[in-house]
C-alpha cells in the first residue's frame, strides 16, 4: 500500500483529484491531501507527520509557481518522488525539469496514478508508465498517453472526504459535479483544442456517465454533506439533449436541488431550455467574450453569432433562467468602440450575472501565436512573462490598451446601468485607474455575493481567501 499526500494552494475542490482519490483507495492505497492556507503553521509539520510515499499536485498554470516553490521546501527534508498533475502538468510537461519536480502526468490521471503507485509500493522501476513524463539522474523519459477510459461509469464516486475535513468546504452549500468529459470546440484561448489532439484515437471527445451513474453521486453528497445547490461543471451539459432527456426525471425524483451549468448559445434550444427549467436549472453560464462578431470568429474562433446570443437570452428569460456571461477585454485587434460593443450586448440581453477578465494569452494556445503573429507579445513570450491573475493586467503591447483595461475595470457598471457606456467611453481616456480598481472590487464582491446567495459575510471570507486567484 502506498501513501500518497496531496498538496494544495487553492481553496475549491479539484474533480480529478477527488477521481483520482477515489481511485487509488480502491486499489488498496491510501490517500490524503493538505491545503496550506488552511493548515497555516502546522502544512510542513504535516506533511512530515504523514510520511507519504508519493507527494502530489493538481495545478493550473498560474498556481504552479508556488507549487513549485512548496516542493523545494519539501525536498529539504524529504526524498520521496513529486508529482504534478493537471492542466498545466499536461501542456507543459517540460516542468519535470524543476529541480523539485520528479514525475510529470500528462492528461488524465487514473490509471497511470495507480500503476505509479503499484510500482512505488513493490519499490519497482516506474520510468515507463504511459501518461508519465519521469526524471531519473537528469534522464528525462518521456511516455507516450495511454489509451484512456471511454465509460467514466467503471470509476468510483469521486472521493469527497479528502476534502470536506476542512469545515470551510464542507459546509459551502454549493458544490461541483461533473457528468462527462470532453469538448468539441476549437476556441483559440482554450487548451481542449490541443487536449482532443493529444487523446485522438484514443478515446471519444464526449465522455459521458450514465445518467443513473451521475444521479447516484449527487444523492450520496446530498445524504452526507450539507448542500444547496449543485454546480454541474462540464465545459457543455447540454452537449447531448437525448441525455438530457433521461437525466431530467432522474434528478427531479432523487436529487430536486437547484442547480447552474455550463451552457453554449449555438447549442440553445427551446427543447433544451425546457428541459433546464423542468429539473430546475436556476442559472447557466456561457461565453460571450466579445460583442464584435469579427473578433469572435477571426482571432477567438468561437464562431457563435450576435442572433445566436440574443435568441439563448430570450429563451432563458422566458423560461426565468437567469445568465452569467463570460466575456474577455485585451483581444488582439479590438478597439475601444470593439470593447464598448461587449458591453452593450451584455446590457441588451440583460445578464444577471457579467464577468469579465482581461486576456492571458497562454503560450501554446493558438491566440498566443496569433498575438505573437501581430507582433503584440515578444517572440520568446512564456509563462513567465503572464500577469498574475485575469484582472491585474495586459501582456499585450496596443497603443490602446490602458483605455481597454479600464472598461475592463468598469464593465459590470456598463452593463447594469446601459446609460453610463457613453460616460464610461470618456472615462476610459482619464487615468484614475486607482479608482477604478476600487469600483471593480466592489462591483465583483457584489456580483458574486448576488450570484451565490451566500450573503455578504461569507462574500467577504471567499473573496479573501480567493484574493489571489481572483
Amino acid at each position: 500500500m502506498a501513501k500518497v499526500l496531496f498538496l494544495q494552494t487553492i481553496q475549491f475542490e479539484f474533480t480529478g483529484v477527488m477521481y483520482i482519490s477515489a481511485y487509488l483507495k480502491r486499489a488498496g492505497h491510501q490517500v490524503d491531501l493538505l491545503l496550506e492556507s488552511e493548515e497555516g503553521d502546522q502544512f510542513y509539520p504535516k506533511i512530515k507527520e504523514y510520511n507519504p510515499d508519493l507527494i502530489a499536485f493538481s495545478s493550473m498554470t498560474g498556481d504552479h509557481v508556488r507549487c513549485l516553490e512548496i516542493a523545494s521546501e519539501v525536498k529539504k527534508f524529504s526524498d520521496v518522488p513529486t508529482l504534478m498533475g493537471g492542466p498545466h502538468a499536461t501542456f507543459f510537461p517540460e516542468t519535470v525539469e524543476h529541480p523539485a519536480m520528479d514525475v510529470i502526468c500528462r492528461g488524465e490521471g487514473e490509471e497511470a496514478a495507480a500503476e505509479l503507485c503499484q510500482r512505488i509500493d513493490a519499490r519497482e522501476d516506474f520510468s515507463n508508465v504511459r501518461n508519465l513524463w519521469v526524471k531519473r539522474n537528469g534522464q528525462v523519459f518521456e511516455n507516450e498517453i495511454g489509451p484512456g477510459e471511454n465509460d467514466l461509469d467503471k470509476y468510483p464516486i469521486p472521493d469527497r472526504d479528502v476534502y470536506y475535513k476542512y469545515p470551510y468546504l464542507r459546509d459551502y452549500p454549493t458544490k461541483p459535479f461533473i457528468t462527462g468529459r470532453g469538448c468539441p470546440y476549437l476556441c483559440t484561448f482554450c487548451f481542449n483544442r490541443d487536449f482532443n489532439r493529444m487523446y485522438h484515437g484514443k478515446v471519444k471527445m464526449l465522455r459521458r456517465h450514465s445518467a443513473e451513474r451521475a444521479v447516484e453521486e449527487m444523492v450520496q453528497a446530498k445524504r452526507k454533506y450539507p448542500l444547496k445547490r449543485i454546480f454541474i461543471n462540464d465545459d457543455i451539459f447540454i452537449l447531448d439533449p437525448d441525455w438530457l432527456e433521461e437525466f431530467v426525471p432522474l434528478y427531479k425524483r432523487e436529487v430536486g436541488l437547484p442547480f447552474a451549468c455550463n451552457v453554449r448559445a449555438n447549442l440553445v434550444d427551446e427543447r433544451r431550455v425546457v428541459l433546464l427549467k423542468d429539473a430546475g436549472c436556476f442559472m447557466v453560464s456561457f461565453g460571450i467574450e466579445s460583442g464584435d462578431a469579427e473578433l469572435r470568429k477571426s482571432i477567438l474562433r468561437k464562431n457563435i453569432t450576435d442572433e445566436q446570443i440574443y435568441r439563448s437570452a430570450e429563451l432563458f428569460h422566458k423560461n426565468g433562467i437567469k445568465m452569467k456571461t463570460f466575456n474577455i477585454i485585451g483581444l488582439p485587434d479590438e478597439t475601444l468602440e470593439k470593447a464598448l460593443k461587449t458591453v452593450r450586448i451584455n446590457a441588451d440581453i440583460k445578464v444577471d450575472y457579467p464577468w469579465c477578465s482581461i486576456l492571458q494569452p497562454y503560450p501554446r494556445t493558438e491566440l498566443a501565436e496569433i498575438a505573437r503573429s501581430k507582433g503584440l507579445i515578444k517572440e520568446d513570450f512564456s509563462l513567465d512573462d503572464l500577469e498574475a491573475s485575469f484582472f491585474s493586467g495586459s501582456v499585450l503591447k496596443q497603443p490602446n490598451i490602458k483605455e481597454l483595461l479600464r472598461i475592463q475595470k468598469l464593465f459590470y457598471i456598463g452593463v447594469k446601468m446601459p446609460w453610463t457606456i457613453p460616460l464610461i467611453a470618456r472615462m476610459a481616456k482619464l487615468p484614475l485607474d486607482k479608482l477604478y480598481f476600487l469600483l471593480f472590487g466592489l462591483t465583483y464582491t457584489y456580483r458574486f455575493m448576488r450570484e451565490t446567495d451566500i450573503g455578504i459575510w461569507n462574500t467577504i471570507k471567499f473573496v479573501l481567501r480567493h484574493r489571489k486567484n481572483l
